[in-house]
């Protein structure tokens, strides 16, 4: 009975995914958009699921699951994400003909896979989780078939991604070779004492494991793939790619690094390698936003300019700072892709930059939020970017890492010359006369206002949150 309540917020997601592909195949053309409903009742069945697990002590397969605090609040955020794509889909999917069943579905395999990578202690475990969400999200980027750019998206992807698995497991070999074992805390025991002949096998694996996750959460140089298959892929699902991966990813790279940097001495030549690679991701990725006129790779590379402040954090060894900033980027993009999707050109899958010139004042309500979320990924204040910063920077600087953080405050600046430059284009350009509001999409306000509110309430009074962030963080070690 223990087992199966530990089990039970991953067989809630798992059901829903198995349910609705059923459903697909009998459900006729005009009555699938329940399809997206059944999709929200069973992401609210697992979140119901992980809160009737707060507190309790929970475990199954031998320790291979495990609910420790630190993993319901990330399965929580999980939940949540995918309570929000799922409605922002709604409309969209039956207009972009998605394939309903498809879609929800493998968004719900998805969010499984996610919920596996925060849930397990294992590597090989997390690899499978990984595996889960890496084939379901190659599929969800080519959906739209009848879309060059969408299938150019998804192959993409699908190369690449295979590539970075090849590297996970080979790196995942190496490690069970030098330590006997994939247990995260084993490895973490052996990676803060590796002065033996393993060292050079230990070092290696984690070499190639941190080279599969960077990857997946597009740390530079494997950041590469990202704008192509966030342009490409349909909104949602990008929404979906900026956010999801990144909570998992990190909390892996967090659990399995964070404790090793309290022996820094023995550790230097990983430590430095992160290092460069989050300034170099940090740099890349705002540099390049710069050129961008297609939003949707302009956010591609601020996900990819923020992946260097979320390492940030981990090197720092800071849990409080890094789950806070999970949960404020969460807020800022899916609202920033609700604001996209709302302020659409027809149905045109291009999202060029001109395209929104006017609009803050045609549709003053979605400009004007829009705005809020581009002033919070820029770190503003009073908004949730500005706090979430803030905290990843100051955990750096006590840990010594000021050369770091004057890079990532630097690269910041670079970033609010082209968040403020989209503003600009809403409010102090010629309206474009293609510009065209989704007004009659309910489901779709509901997000940008709950992300709204999020981004104010984090940004204004966090200290509920930051409690239970800190008892989480707190009891991770």
């Amino acid at each position: 009975m223990k087992s199966l309540l530990t089990l039970s917020p991953l067989l809630a997601l798992v059901a829903g995914g198995l349910v609705i592909m059923l459903l697909e195949a009998f459900a006729k053309a005009k009555t699938k958009a329940f399809l997206g409903y059944a999709a929200l009742a069973f992401l609210l069945f697992s979140g119901v699921f992980i809160l009737r697990s707060w507190g309790l002590d929970l475990a199954a397969f031998e320790g291979l699951i495990t609910l420790t605090p630190f993993a319901l609040i990330l399965s929580l955020a999980v939940v949540i994400a995918g309570l929000l794509i799922v409605l922002m889909s709604l409309k969209y999917a039956a207009r972009k003909e998605l394939g309903q069943g498809e879609y929800y579905s493998l968004l719900l395999f998805a969010l499984a896979g996610l919920t596996v990578m925060v849930t397990s202690t294992n590597l090989l475990v997390i690899f499978l989780g990984l595996e889960v969400l890496s084939v379901s999200s190659y599929a969800l980027a080519g959906l739209i078939r009848e879309d060059s750019r969408s299938v150019e998206a998804a192959t993409k992807y699908f190369l690449t991604g295979s590539f970075a698995s090849a590297f996970l497991i080979f790196g995942l070999a190496l490690l069970f070779g030098a330590v006997s074992s994939l247990d995260a805390g084993v490895v973490v025991s052996h990676l803060s004492n590796s002065g033996g002949s393993g060292a050079l096998g230990i070092w290696a694996g984690l070499g190639l494991v941190i080279a599969g996750f960077g990857f997946k959460v597009a740390l530079a140089p494997f950041h590469m793939w990202a704008p192509d298959v966030y342009e490409g892929a349909p909104t949602p699902v990008t929404a979906f790619f900026a956010v999801g991966p990144k909570l998992a990813g990190f909390a892996v790279l967090f659990r399995l690094l964070a404790p090793v940097w309290g022996n820094r001495p023995s550790t230097p030549l990983m430590f430095w390698f992160l290092w460069g690679m989050a300034a170099l991701t940090m740099v890349l990725g705002n540099l390049a936003a710069l050129r961008q006129k297609n939003l949707k790779r302009l956010l591609a590379y601020s996900s990819i300019a923020h992946s260097g402040y979320l390492l940030v954090a981990v090197l720092s060894g800071d849990g409080t700072s890094l789950i806070f900033d999970l949960a404020a980027y969460l807020l800022m993009n899916a609202g920033a892709f609700c604001a996209i999707i709302a302020m659409r050109r027809g149905d045109a899958a291009d999202v060029e930059l001109d395209d929104f010139a006017g609009a803050g004042f045609r549709y003053p309500w979605i400009g004007a939020a829009f705005s809020v979320f581009l002033f919070s990924l820029a770190g503003f204040p009073p908004t949730a970017g500005f706090l979430a910063k803030f905290y990843v920077f100051s955990a750096a600087v006590r840990q010594g890492q000021v050369g770091l953080v004057i890079i990532a405050v630097l690269a910041s600046l670079v970033s609010v010359f082209y968040y403020l430059r989209i503003v600009v284009t809403m409010y102090m350009k010629d309206p474009a006369t293609s510009a065209e509001a989704d007004a009659e999409n309910p489901a779709l306000y509901l997000v940008m206002f709950l992300c709204l509110y999020g981004v104010f309430q984090l940004g204004v009074w966090p200290g509920n949150l930051l409690t239970v962030i800190r008892q989480v963080a707190g009891s991770l070690f």
